[in-house]
């Protein structure tokens, strides 16, 4: 399907389409107008020659002795209603008549004399294939007037939009942190160049600042974040802490680890670059994922079934499939559960699937915006224990993620009462390196 037309060539046809309809509108009135004075003259020629007949009749100049009378090419007369008289004339009462018979075209005037009816006809066939022949030829004027008129419009579209379109090349060029174009022009084109330059200095500063303060914020965390996990590790360490004490102080290392690497998956994605690749085993990524939630899921009443083989190991950036796959698992406890989600290996891509409430059709190709709340009205609902958290994000921020690694992230679900369920399948492609599988 083609796409819209240009500037330049909606210039083109709109100067072409004018010049056309003006010259077709010349055409047509030089034509009518030749029509109706041929016409007109023919009429007159026809009136006058039969009145001079009339005259001649009465005064005897000319002696009607049987026959039609011929007057000139084309030009004959009858006097009286005889046979000689054709039959389509016989019929006529006084006045002046233009005839379509055969294929011909007569004038004919009929006038009343002493010496009885006068038929005076004139054979005007030839006049208006002259006539015929005088459109096609303005027709084939109107073809070479809109040809080159299409010709002349290219020309002159060229030089109109010429500066928008040096315009847009440059522009289509243009990426953050390029030096400004140069402006070599006074006209509009060069003041649009100017603007676009301001512009361009306001994003590469805010863009700036993002990665400066993406970067401080990162720096300042890390720092109270080591102290917490050496703290936590050294209480491990040093003294005997009951089992429940020992499992918290576990899950106080891997939130630190997690919120570091949050961090640094959050760096990257700000910046749109993938970070470096390492070898994972997906099961035990998936375990880890879903280790910092296993308590909110415990009490929404999700279980997981990890399927996926020991032996499934690709060579991709661990931080990043971790965002993406604790957005899966938030997702399946804030609107599947209670349900199970079960995580299954095919190949390149990893399955979630879970047995909850589904995914309405008209919703399914929006789960990934931002925000929506389409379904079960997710901005508006809140989280247990995170009062004041915004949500509709976490799928959005997966396939953020999934888009920088060159991962492929969709969803297939169903609301039937017999098969209902929402099934998310990461396929990593050319985004990661199986190793074993």
């Amino acid at each position: 399907m083609a796409g819209p037309a240009t500037l330049k060539q909606r210039v083109i046809w709109a100067l072409t389409l004018a010049i056309s309809l003006f010259v077709a509108a010349q055409a047509v009135v030089a034509y009518l107008v030749l029509d109706q004075q041929e016409d007109r003259i023919v009429d007159q020629i026809v009136l006058t020659e039969a009145e001079r007949l009339v005259h001649r009749l009465e005064a005897g100049e000319t002696v009607w002795t049987g026959g039609d009378i011929l007057l000139g090419p084309g030009l004959h007369a009858w006097v009286g209603a005889n046979g000689d008289v054709p039959r389509v004339l016989a019929r006529l009462g006084p006045g002046q008549y233009q005839l379509n018979t055969e294929g011909e075209v007569w004038h004919v005037a009929v006038a009343d004399s002493t010496k009885g009816r006068v038929y005076l006809r004139y054979d005007a066939t030839d006049n208006e294939h002259r006539v015929y022949e005088f459109g096609a030829i303005l027709l084939g004027l109107w073809l070479a007037c809109t040809l080159l008129g299409y010709w002349t419009a290219r020309a002159l579209a060229g030089r109109v939009v010429g500066s928008m379109v040096e315009v847009t090349d440059r522009i289509e060029s243009w990426a953050p942190g390029n030096p400004g174009m140069k402006v070599v022009r006074s006209d509009e084109a060069g003041r649009l160049l100017e603007a676009f330059n301001r512009m361009q200095d306001k994003v590469d500063q805010s863009i700036a600042q993002e990665r400066e303060f993406s970067a401080n914020l990162s720096h300042e965390i890390r720092t109270p974040l080591t102290s917490i996990r050496t703290d936590a590790e050294l209480i491990a360490l040093e003294s005997e802490p009951p089992p429940q004490a020992g499992l918290r102080l576990t899950r106080i290392v891997n939130a630190v680890d997690e919120i570091a690497s949050t961090l640094e998956t959050a760096r990257a994605i700000s910046s749109a670059q993938a970070g470096p690749r390492t070898e994972v085993a997906l099961r035990d990524c998936l375990d880890d994922a879903w280790s910092g939630l296993a308590e909110r899921a415990h009490r929404a009443g999700l279980l997981l079934v990890n399927d996926i083989p020991e032996m499934a190991v690709a060579r991709l950036d661990r931080y990043a499939l971790l965002i993406v796959l604790r957005n899966l698992v938030r997702n399946a406890i804030d609107h599947a559960a209670p349900a199970t989600l079960t995580a299954s290996w095919a190949g390149e891509c990893m399955a979630l699937a879970d047995n909850g409430p589904g995914i309405a059709s008209g919703d399914q190709p929006f789960v990934f915006e931002r925000y929506y709340s389409g379904r079960l009205r997710d901005s508006q609902v809140p989280v247990e224990g995170g009062a004041g958290i915004q949500r509709g994000l976490g799928l959005a921020i997966a396939k953020r993620v999934c888009d920088i690694q060159g991962w492929r992230l969709a969803v297939v679900s169903s609301t039937d009462e017999l098969q209902r369920g929402t099934r998310f399948l990461l396929c990593f492609g050319e985004g990661a390196t199986l190793v074993v599988s």
